[in-house]
C-alpha cells in the first residue's frame, strides 16, 4: 500500500507534523487560510511554528493547498485543527466538525482518518465518527478507519522537538492500530505507546494538561499563604526542591492552548457524568482568578510610588514566542487600562494585527513606539530580547513580585 498522507489544519500543530512526515512521505498540507498557505509556500511562517530551511525542505517533496478536492489521492488524514472553548468556557468543536464534514464527502473506501487535535474523553467516537459515516455514506472499520493520536507538542520549547517525544496511538481496530505504529515509527525517533483504545488515548492527553493546571493552582494558592507570612514563594520552592520526590511547579498566569482549555473539557465532560471534580474545579478556579489579583498588586504599587504611565513588557502566554492564544496577559492590561491614564504594552514577538483582531488591543511591537518616560515597567513575559532594553528612569517590576 502506498502512503499518501493529508496534514489537515498547519498551524502550531500540523505544520511542525507536515516538516517532519515530508523527510519520509509525499504529503499535503491543508489550511483554509489561503493567505497562510501563500506566505508557507514561500517559507514564511508568521507564527514561528517552524524553522523557514525546515518549511522550504518539505516543499520539495510536498504541497500545501486550501482546498479538499486537492486531497483526493491521498488516504491518510491527519487532523490537527484547533480545539477551544466559547465565551462561557464550553468546549467549542466547529473546526473539528467542520474537517469531519468535508473529509466524510472525498473519504474513500480504505482511508484512515487520524485525530491529533486534543478533546474529551469520547469526542473521536461520539462526535466525530457519526459525522464521517454520515457525509461518506460509509461505516466505521467496514469502510474507513480512525485512530487517535493526541499531539504533545510544547510551543517554544527548544529542548523537545516534535520527532523526539514519546507518542501516544489508537484506532478503531486492530489492524489501523498497526497501520498507525508503522507510520509514526517511521517519522519519530521516540517509543509509539499503543493506547487500547481511544478514549484512553484521549484521556491520557487530557489528564497531563488537567494534572498541570491543578499543580499550578496549588503553586498560586501557596504563594498566597507565603505572602501572608511574609516568605517568598520562590525560595520556599528552592529549599522543597532539594528533596527528589517534590515536584517543582512555580507560580504563574495559565494561558495557553492547552492547560485551562483542556480543564474546561474534562469538567464540561465530567457534568455530562455527574461527576464530581472538586479539586480540578478548584484549581481552575484559582489560577482563573489570578490574572485579577495580578493586576490589583500592580495597582497597589503603581498608587505606592504616584505612577501614572505604566508600560508592560510581553503579551504572549509563555516566553519567547509570539503564540497570543488565552493570554492572560490581555485581562491585565485591559483591568490597568480602565484604571491608570496612560496603559501600554510592548512585545516585538508578536503580530500587531493578530492582536488587534483578536483582543482589540493595540499595542507596541517596536521599540520606537516607546516614546513615553514611564513611572512603571511590568515585566509581564520573560523574553530573552527584554534583557538587552532599559528603561533608566522607571522603576522595574517583574511579574513574580506580584504573584
Amino acid at each position: 500500500m502506498k502512503i499518501n498522507i493529508a496534514i489537515i489544519g498547519l498551524g502550531y500543530v500540523g505544520l511542525p507534523l507536515f516538516c517532519l512526515f515530508s523527510r519520509h512521505f509525499t504529503c499535503i498540507g491543508l489550511d483554509r487560510d489561503k493567505a497562510r498557505i501563500t506566505k508557507l509556500r514561500d517559507g514564511i511562517d508568521c507564527r514561528e511554528c517552524e524553522k523557514r530551511h525546515n518549511i522550504i525542505q518539505a516543499l520539495q517533496r510536498s504541497t500545501l493547498t486550501s482546498s479538499y478536492s486537492d486531497l483526493q489521492e491521498c488516504n491518510i488524514f491527519i487532523v490537527c485543527v484547533p480545539t477551544g472553548i466559547n465565551e462561557l468556557n464550553q468546549p467549542d468543536l466547529k473546526p473539528l466538525k467542520s474537517v469531519c464534514t468535508s473529509l466524510g464527502k472525498i473519504l474513500k473506501k480504505g482511508d484512515m482518518v487520524i485525530f491529533e487535535s486534543t478533546v474529551f474523553p469520547g469526542a473521536t467516537e461520539d462526535i466525530c465518527i457519526p459525522l464521517l459515516e454520515k457525509y461518506s455514506s460509509m461505516k466505521i472499520n467496514d469502510g474507513f478507519m480512525v485512530g487517535y493520536s493526541p499531539e504533545r507538542i510544547n510551543v517554544g520549547d527548544k529542548n523537545h522537538r516534535i520527532a523526539a517525544i514519546p507518542k501516544i496511538i489508537s484506532a478503531s481496530n486492530a489492524d489501523s492500530l498497526s497501520l498507525i505504529f508503522e507510520i509514526y515509527s517511521t517519522v519519530l525517533d521516540a517509543p509509539v505507546i499503543k493506547a487500547s483504545c481511544i478514549k484512553v488515548a484521549e484521556a491520557a492527553k487530557m489528564y497531563e494538561n488537567v494534572q498541570r493546571d491543578v499543580l499550578i493552582g496549588l503553586a498560586n494558592e501557596y504563594a498566597d499563604f507565603c505572602k501572608s507570612e511574609g516568605i517568598n514563594i520562590s525560595e520556599v520552592t528552592e529549599c522543597a526542591s532539594s528533596k527528589w520526590n517534590f515536584v517543582n511547579i512555580n507560580p504563574g498566569l495559565v494561558g495557553g492552548h492547552c492547560i485551562g482549555v483542556d480543564t474546561y473539557y474534562l469538567l464540561q465532560r465530567a457534568k455530562t457524568r455527574n461527576q464530581p471534580m472538586n479539586l480540578v474545579e478548584s484549581a481552575r478556579s484559582i489560577n482563573e482568578a489570578e490574572s485579577s489579583k495580578v493586576a490589583n498588586r500592580i495597582k497597589k504599587l503603581a498608587q505606592s510610588i504616584d505612577a501614572k504611565r505604566i508600560l508592560l513588557l510581553g503579551f504572549s502566554y509563555k516566553a519567547d514566542t509570539p503564540d497570543c492564544r488565552n493570554t492572560k496577559v490581555a485581562e491585565i492590561f485591559n483591568e490597568l487600562k480602565s484604571y491608570f491614564p496612560i496603559v501600554d504594552c510592548f512585545d516585538p514577538l508578536v503580530n500587531k494585527k493578530e492582536i488587534s483582531n483578536n483582543y482589540s488591543l493595540n499595542i507596541f511591537t517596536s521599540k520606537e513606539d516607546l516614546t513615553t518616560e514611564y513611572d512603571l515597567v511590568v515585566k509581564m513575559v520573560n523574553h530573552k530580547v527584554f534583557r538587552k532594553i532599559v528603561f533608566d528612569k522607571s522603576k522595574i517590576a517583574e511579574l513574580n513580585d506580584f504573584l
